[in-house]
């Protein structure tokens, strides 16, 4: 057990330095577009080798590794987040690879004004993972959100759904889930404690009231 354990730990370790070198080169200033794309390519492989040593560790290890797991996905979503600031670079399988139906619909805009044959393809805009602090008032455009990218997206694992979920939290909205296990069958209960606590259409209703109040006066 405790070889196992330090091979996952060296595993997750090697996918955390493989993340920071790409983080130094990004803060560098010195960022070429090609020798960028190449490297963006490889922060998904690098994400499922973290993910893959990290998990085993959190089944098999009674040392809890939440902090390692929140220091790790905050330093990725950052370098993912940079990469995609850039033009022509679109970091990660686990937000743009919808079921073909959603990837068409998502990506590109079919127009056939008079032939089924021809189509003008318009490239939209990535869509950033929306974040939620607890404030009723945005809760609708946050569920909405999160619901299309992620809840519904059958590319992502529950596993993968649960860290989007996370990720997306903040502040008192996060602890609602902060005693559950990132598991793939605690991914449902996650979202329905989250949905339950903040889908109350009489408390939305009373924060837009009282905003409305304090713009008036």
């Amino acid at each position: 057990m405790d070889a196992l354990k330090r091979q996952l730990v060296k595993q997750r370790a090697v996918a955390k330095g493989s993340l920071t070198r790409i983080h130094t080169f990004i803060e560098t200033g010195d960022r070429k577009l090609n020798d960028m794309q190449v490297r963006s390519e490889e922060l998904p492989n690098i994400y499922n080798k973290f993910e893959t040593a990290q998990s085993e560790l959190e089944l098999f290890d009674d040392v809890d590794h939440l902090a390692d797991r929140q220091q790790f996905e905050d330093q990725y979503f950052a370098v993912k987040a940079k990469c995609n600031e850039l033009p022509h670079i679109a970091v990660g399988p686990q937000l743009s690879r919808h079921s073909s139906s959603h990837s068409s619909s998502s990506r590109h805009t079919h127009v056939s004004p008079n032939s089924h044959h021809s189509s003008t393809h318009i490239k939209l805009p990535v869509i950033s993972l929306p974040t939620f602090e607890g404030e009723t008032t945005s809760w609708f455009h946050y569920r909405d959100t999160f619901d299309v990218l992620i809840v519904t997206n059958n590319a992502l694992s529950n596993v993968q759904k649960f860290h989007y979920l996370t990720a997306s939290l903040k502040g008192k909205a996060k602890g609602v889930i902060s005693n559950l296990q990132i598991t793939n069958e605690n991914f449902s209960v996650a979202w329905k404690l989250v949905t339950h606590r903040y889908n109350s259409q009489r408390l939305i209703s009373i924060m837009h009231a009282k905003n409305l109040w304090f713009t008036c006066n």
